[in-house]
This record gives C-alpha cells, structure tokens and sequence, in this order.
C-alpha cells in the first residue's frame, strides 16, 4: 500500500487529539528555525505540516511579506491547523507533498519537520520535494528529538508508524546530493537532528 494512504488513515484518526498527545519544546523550535535561515519575505513549503506547529514561528519570521503552504495528507490534520491559524498569507492543501500541484523552483524553504520518518521512498521524497526550491533554497529535515529517541517512539508506537525510521546524517547526505543539494549543516546529537541542504 501507497505509504501515503496508510499514515493519512492514522493521522486523521488522532488529528483531535494530536495536540494534547505530543509536545513541541518551543526554544528547540526556535533554534531549528534559526539553523534553516529563514527570514522575512521568505517562500515557506511546510511538509507534514499535522495540526500548525511550525505556522506560529514560521510566520514570526516571515512575517506578512512572507507566505507558507502547509501541506499534509490527512484533511483532520489540516482542519485543526486551519482553526488555530488563519493568517491570511497561509495555504493549506490536503495532500501528498510529493505530487501536488507545486511551481517548481518557487520557494526558498521546504521544511520536514517531525514527518520524513513517514515517507516510504525517502530517497525520492527529497528528491521530488527539493524539485520545488530556487536556486539556494534550503531543504531541511529536523526533529527537536535526537534519532534515536525518533526511531524508538516510532517503534513502540501503532502499527501503522511502527516501521517508520528516520536515516542518519551520512545517508541523508547522500539522498541531498542526488538531489542536486548541498549539505551545509548537521546537528545530530542528544537534543535534536538537522540536516540542511541548499539546492545548487
């Protein structure tokens, strides 16, 4: 089955509840946004986006002049999103990020954050994904957990995301580089993981 089409099932099943089950260190988040560049005026594709939790600080830093697409595949994700935040330079679209209808070369940040662990086919998600950057856009792909406590969540949990592992840093390199991405920053330790590619 479509990777897709099992984790939208999942997510849309918890969508309600998401927000009390898992918690987000907000200065974690503030860090990672610093190590992406974002600034304001920027381009923003929020990858997974599940029910807003990079919107609020996204749109800190883009401010008005700025505009984010959130992007996810469960629609009960998305509505929760929507409720909590209607600034009007944000666009929801329930969908796959990989094969919606996106301007290539059109942004300057596509962030996956605290969902590539979900995609099936990682190699060619970064691939497909990257496809929508300028040129020096940046791709990221962060958790403000360290792999290992990712890969152990995953595992312990239901059956539709126990198999769901996020790669390290070396082989995520890789899949940015046929990507036409240049790695220009990792963090991988106890606190979190960033991996930073800037398109060539």
């Amino acid at each position: 089955m479509d990777d897709s089409l099992t984790n939208r099932d999942y997510f849309n099943s918890v969508a309600e509840n998401w927000d009390n089950i898992v918690n987000h260190d907000r200065v974690k988040i503030h860090e990672i946004l610093t190590m992406t560049g974002v600034k304001e005026g920027d381009f923003v594709l929020d990858v997974g986006t599940g029910t807003g939790v990079l919107i609020p600080f996204l749109h800190e830093r883009i401010k008005d002049t700025g505009r984010i697409v959130a992007v996810d595949v469960a629609d009960k994700m998305i509505e929760v999103a929507k409720k909590k935040y209607g600034y009007p330079n944000v666009s929801y679209v329930v969908g796959d990020a990989r094969h919606i209808d996106l301007e290539a070369g059109s942004f300057d940040l596509v962030i996956c954050y605290s969902m590539f662990p979900h995609f099936g086919d990682k190699r060619d998600a970064v691939k497909k994904l990257s496809r929508y950057l300028k040129r020096g856009g940046r791709f990221v792909i962060a958790h403000s957990q360290s792999r290992q406590a990712i890969n152990r969540l995953h595992r312990d949990a239901a059956k539709e995301v126990r198999n769901d592992r996020l790669p390290d840093a070396g082989i995520l390199k890789g899949f940015y580089s046929d990507a036409g991405l240049e790695t220009i920053h990792i963090t991988d330790n106890e606190e979190m993981f960033v991996v930073v590619g800037q398109k060539r």
